[in-house]
């Protein structure tokens, strides 16, 4: 039992490190408990902490405890996980294999670097276009985005905390805008700041703590809406220092807005680039990056029948959803997969800098009606989610 408790956290501990789900893995390690001997598993997991007691009859109950540091999205891996927690789970391997192929699992390498400097170029590019920018912003966007890649890879590599880090790339991204502004390069700097925050901002991140709240895992829920909060802090913080030491006057440089079928194009680069970044492969790779298209171009057809954003978001969640849940189904793999990608180009990213140009320039009124938009927005994307999902627990019920 001793040896059933540590292999099964193992296993859980890494899902964690890849992004799963909470109530993923708490339901993956009393499957794989059970599976391996135990008459009762209770795991109670956040995203810091796993407690986890095992109960066989004739044995003292059996429990340990993990901290969960660095935890990250690599959706390559969580597939491979998964996997390997539902062959365990189905009495198809014991231990000694389960610990085999987790160490192969924990060699897997990512994309090559280069890839993910390019990912950060063209997703940066890519938005700016897509939220009214021109030619020339998407060129210094694209520059500034591998730039921005390098300092993410440089706070990464010499371990300071998350939200310090995320301050210090949000300040240099956002001071390289204003230089190309001060060179004469550009005329404003809102759409570029916009396209290489999309890379920063905690947008799904505050999806998935919403998400976490209203299906009752609640401490997971607060922890990751504190989380997130801390980030888009730490975003607006590097933001007024820059805007401070740089001595500019952001806001009021828009670009309008791009032309539908642009926004559809760019929107999918983006979940191209994050695809890469997740590090999603094969198939999954494909049909990730085709939910961004599907999602964005949903949201404009419905544009034509319903005028309340906040409403087609939550119709455009749940559709992306559903598509999400098939995939899944079809492709043996967990829905994350398919709906973190699919909902980038819903991500409220201009929404959020707003908030923040708003809070600098000290126009209350406007900075309180755009942060009540942002989570309104984050809100709705969460609630398509949770119906959806709940349905199909519901249909699984049944089916069984």
């Amino acid at each position: 039992m001793n040896r059933v408790l540590t292999t099964i956290l193992d296993i859980g501990e890494e899902m964690l490190l890849c992004g799963a789900e909470v109530s993923r893995v708490e339901e993956s390690l009393k499957r794989m408990g059970t599976a391996l001997g135990a008459d009762r598993v209770d795991a109670f997991i956040i995203t810091s902490s796993m407690v986890v007691t095992l109960h066989a009859e004739g044995r003292d109950p059996l429990t340990q405890t993990r901290r969960v540091v660095n935890v990250g999205t690599d959706i390559g891996r969580l597939h491979r996980l998964n996997d390997l927690a539902r062959r365990v789970a189905a009495n198809k391997l014991s231990c000694d294999e389960a610990e085999a192929e987790l160490k192969e699992i924990r060699k897997e390498k990512r994309y090559p670097f280069v890839f993910e400097v390019l990912s950060y170029a063209f997703i940066s590019g890519a938005f700016t276009l897509f939220f009214g920018g021109g030619a020339i912003e998407a060129a210094c966007s694209f520059i500034i985005g591998g730039v921005l890649s390098l300092v993410v890879a440089a706070t990464a590599k010499t371990g300071l905390n998350k939200i310090f880090a995320r301050l210090i790339c949000s300040f240099a991204s956002i001071t390289l805008a204003f230089v190309f502004l001060y060179i004469g390069a550009v005329d404003g700097v809102d759409n570029i700041i916009i396209g290489n925050i999309m890379t920063l901002i905690p947008g799904v991140g505050l999806t998935t703590a919403l998400r976490d709240l209203f299906v009752g895992d609640s401490i997971t829920g607060l922890l990751r809406t504190i989380e997130a909060a801390l980030f888009a802090l730490a975003i607006a913080g590097g933001y007024f220092l820059s805007a401070f030491i740089m001595r500019a006057t952001p806001g009021g440089y828009s670009g309008g807005t791009a032309d539908p079928i642009l926004q559809i194009v760019t929107g999918f680069i983006g979940s191209v680039g994050f695809a890469v970044l997740y590090n999603i492969r094969g198939l999954r790779f494909i049909f990730a990056s085709i939910g961004g298209l599907l999602s964005w171009s949903a949201f404009l057809g419905l544009g034509l029948l319903i005028p309340n954003e906040i409403a087609r978001y939550f119709i455009v969640a749940a559709l992306i959803s559903l598509y999400a849940e098939i995939m899944a189904r079809v492709l043996k793999t967990p829905t994350t997969t398919f709906i973190i990608t699919s909902l980038i180009p819903l991500i409220p990213g201009s929404s959020l800098y707003y908030t923040m140009t708003n809070a600098f320039l000290g126009n209350g009124g406007d900075f309180i009606a755009r942060g009540i938009m942002t989570l309104s927005l984050a809100g709705a994307l969460a609630a398509g989610i949770i119906v959806i999902a709940g349905l199909a627990k519901i249909f699984k019920r049944a089916k069984k």
